[in-house]
């Protein structure tokens, strides 16, 4: 028997987006903790291919998820979401009618004049939530490989992030510096890597220091002035994004520590550092996945 899905009064509606409003803006509104933030980077971990808003939202409702997707997809990859779970809101795009189209079309497709994709929330499940499918059923792998600093398995991306390194005027050189595991000189540009690291261990010194470069060189007119204390949290933001993007988890040297305002910033400034970081991230993630482009057909 099919359901019939009865429309929402306009009141119902209205009470809709004030829940829908309320969860988003308690999702940014956590960014003014050091342990908001902390989860806020955790999930960016995961889901840096994801809208900043959408990873605002998991690191809200699941901080610990680390793969989320929609009931129907779990199926496809051979898993069932568990009864009784609860699901996880997040912004998904709804594409406009093939009515609406046809209409836009007909009346001379005129790009300024094309249909817009809305978004809604809609529900997704993590990792934790859903368990295999019998046979024959065949669960897809799921685990992505975790680097150990000391190992060599990233040789592979020394070469496109030296590569990135010269695209914004950088020369990155190995070097024995002493202490530091790496050094960025503004002044001379150029990058020192520490000698004596494995290969994994210089990427992530690599991508810090790539971090430092990128806040100076690639500044848009809107994005937020940096403090001394505010700069140093967005490169470590950044370095350790990325670095568990690559594959690396350095969580145990460190997670950044929010320092860098206090309870009196207004949460527009916030967010707007926590959109560089993003930003700035994904230069540095495109890179690393060796496509040019993060795609994100999420909101």
């Amino acid at each position: 028997m099919t359901r019939t899905r009865v429309p929402l009064t306009d009141e119902e509606r209205d009470a809709q987006r004030a829940r829908q409003r309320e969860l988003a803006d308690r999702a940014v509104e956590e960014l003014r903790s050091s342990a908001g933030w902390q989860r806020w980077l955790r999930a960016r971990r995961h889901f840096h291919s994801y809208s900043l808003g959408n990873q605002l939202l998991i690191a809200l409702q699941a901080p610990e998820a680390t793969r989320v997707a929609g009931f129907r997809a779990w199926l496809a990859l051979g898993y069932c979401v568990r009864q009784g779970e609860t699901a996880i809101k997040i912004w998904m795009p709804i594409a406009p009618s093939r009515k609406k189209l046809q209409a836009w079309r007909d009346s001379g497709a005129k790009t300024e004049e094309r249909p817009r994709t809305l978004f809604k929330l809609g529900s997704v499940f993590d990792v934790a939530q859903v368990s295999p499918l019998p046979p024959p059923a065949e669960p897809a792998p799921l685990e992505p490989p975790v680097a150990r600093l000391e190992g060599h398995e990233l040789a592979h991306l020394h070469a496109p992030l030296v590569a990135f390194a010269e695209t914004i005027g950088y020369t990155v050189t190995v070097e024995p510096l002493g202490g530091p595991e790496g050094v960025c000189r503004h002044t001379n540009r150029t990058i020192g890597l520490e000698a004596s690291l494995a290969t994994n261990g210089k990427i992530a010194a690599l991508l810090h220091e790539l971090a430092h470069a990128l806040v100076r060189v690639d500044r848009l007119d809107n994005d937020p002035k940096l403090t001394y204390a505010a700069e140093e949290l967005v490169v470590e933001s950044v370095a350790f994004s990325v670095a568990a993007v690559a594959g690396i988890d350095t969580s145990a040297n460190s997670i950044p520590y929010l320092t860098a305002w206090s309870e009196s910033t207004p949460i527009a400034v916030i967010h707007a550092h926590a959109e560089l970081i993003d930003r700035l991230s994904r230069r540095l993630e495109q890179v690393i996945d060796g496509d040019g482009d993060v795609e994100d057909a999420r909101e």
